[in-house]
């Protein structure tokens, strides 16, 4: 089963991007994002999960959907192929469409219905 980790902020490190600067807010619209995206998907709600203590690492075995926004401050992340950005507006109204044609224009995940 692939996993999807979701950036949309960070809560520890030298660094940290915040979705609304409300903590409690940006845990909620992330872990909204995560469940539709596993809705859209068709995987387990386990599958797409939310990081919010992500340390600027990339993990090969994972796909990493990241916000534009944090993106934009670490440019040397997009060279991993297991890398997305993340429209911000998406993440705050919990909008999948764009990211799963994303993944599957890049063949990174294989939806079946």
């Amino acid at each position: 089963m692939t996993t999807i980790k979701v950036i949309g902020d960070i809560l520890s490190g030298s660094y940290q991007p915040t979705l609304t600067g409300n903590r409690v807010v940006d845990a909620s619209l992330i872990d909204h994002f995560c469940q539709n995206l596993a809705t859209a998907l068709h995987l387990p709600r386990i599958a797409v999960k939310a990081d919010h203590h992500w340390n600027l690492n990339v993990e090969p075995s994972v796909l990493y959907l990241i916000d534009q926004r944090i993106l934009q401050a670490t440019d040397h992340l997009l060279d991993h192929r297991n890398v997305i950005a993340v429209n911000h507006t998406d993440l705050l109204r919990g909008q999948v469409g764009l990211t799963q044609t994303q993944l599957q224009a890049k063949h990174l995940i294989h939806v079946t219905n």
